[in-house]
């Protein structure tokens, strides 16, 4: 007699209503759990009548030949609640997301979901989720976080982004999260620029202590590369000779691939890493740490090696030599891509280059780095304006 590729479901079930339920069964011997809201009923005898017709559904569309492996939103767009459907969404995103983005990401859910419970939303369907639903939600949530506007847009943004991954899996087929607006918030101060006399300073204490980080910084400055993608260049990815630098789509923030080029000042801090005879898979700005272990060899880091450097490693290096050891609390590290806008725009760079080299799809985007573009268009307008 073959085997059964699943077992029978079963109730999980406390007689404190504080504690999760949940109904399980192993298909191809990988136990799945499923609550279907199950935990928002308070009643115990409600609670569990749900929770056996949860368990009699999933036991009938089994022997139907159901394989919940594969991920069709388990047979509903139209079962799903919102609630459900964020959570699967944002455990979909997962992999596309940097671990402290996640978080940021997982945080603006939980207090979405805390707004949906709030709003007794509970069993709204994703499918029947409409923007008057999103609007009303946020500004709950709003109003039990007292939150900024600032806090309030970076809320939705994660809120749009997650119901967008619910299209891709066929789940909704419009975004009712589009087309809302983003509320009014003052403009940030955040990573702006050294003045001349701290980037000066800055300048000769990394040069003249810190020049394995120094170079790291100014490959910053000079590409707009993020930090973190910048410590997932491999030396395969540099081509000294076309004087470039090509990222590909997997450690990109876009995920596509993206070909930076490499300026005279930066080729010739590159050639004087004298890393074109080392290993390929050799990471550009690295180390030689092993776990458990610490460096092995000379304590060095940010330099040439096989073992790839931390995000978290290169903030608290800057934090320690700059904001501590110097005393510039108010210079980020981010700051020197501002910087190198700001300089490159300056020197007579075009505003759609410098969106080519950063990456950008707008020009909007690409401003928010250049802070000084209306200092030059102003005195475009009053170097280049026609008499009467």
């Amino acid at each position: 007699m073959k085997k059964s590729i699943f077992t029978i479901p079963k109730v999980v079930k406390y007689d404190d209503l504080n504690k999760s339920w949940y109904v399980y069964f192993r298909y191809n011997g990988t136990k799945i759990c499923f609550k279907k809201g199950i935990n928002y009923i308070k009643n115990y005898n409600k609670r569990l009548a749900e929770a056996n017709a949860l368990r009699d559904a999933l036991y009938a569309k089994l022997k139907k030949g159901w394989n919940p492996l594969i991920p069709d939103a388990f047979d509903t767009s139209s079962e799903m609640t919102l609630m459900e459907a964020l959570d699967f969404a944002l455990d979909k995103k997962k992999d596309a997301l940097a671990p402290k983005t996640y978080l940021g990401y997982r945080g603006s859910i939980d207090f979405v979901k805390t707004g949906i419970e709030a709003l007794s939303l509970n069993y709204l369907p994703v499918a029947d989720t409409k923007r008057i639903h999103v609007k009303t939600i946020l500004e709950k949530v709003k109003l039990q976080r007292k939150s900024s506007n600032n806090s309030y847009n970076k809320y939705l943004d994660h809120f749009r982004a997650v119901l967008s991954e619910l299209i891709q899996w066929d789940i909704l087929q419009f975004n009712p999260a589009n087309n809302i607006k983003n509320l009014a918030v003052a403009e940030s101060r955040a990573n702006i620029p050294a003045t001349p006399q701290q980037h000066k300073i800055i300048k000769q204490c990394l040069q003249s202590s810190h020049s394995n980080f120094y170079n790291f910084i100014v490959t910053i400055f000079h590409t707009g590369i993020r930090p973190e993608e910048i410590l997932k260049i491999q030396l395969f990815m540099i081509d000294m000779r076309s004087f470039q630098i090509v990222l590909p789509p997997e450690i990109t923030k876009t995920n596509k691939e993206r070909i930076v080029p490499i300026n005279r000042y930066l080729f010739e801090i590159y050639k004087s890493m004298d890393f074109e005879n080392l290993p390929k898979e050799f990471y550009l700005f690295g180390s030689f740490r092993e776990p458990g272990k610490g460096n092995v060899g000379g304590k060095l880091d940010f330099i040439p090696g096989p073992t790839k450097m931390k995000r978290d490693t290169a903030t608290r290096r800057w934090e320690t030599i700059v904001k501590i050891g110097l005393g510039f609390k108010d210079v980020n590290m981010y700051s020197n891509k501002h910087a190198g806008a700001n300089a490159k725009i300056l020197a007579g760079m075009d505003l759609d280059a410098l969106r080519e080299l950063y990456g950008h799809t707008s020009k909007l985007m690409t401003t928010k780095y250049a802070t000084v573009v209306k200092e030059v268009y102003r005195k475009q307008i009053m170097e280049n304006s026609p008499d009467f």
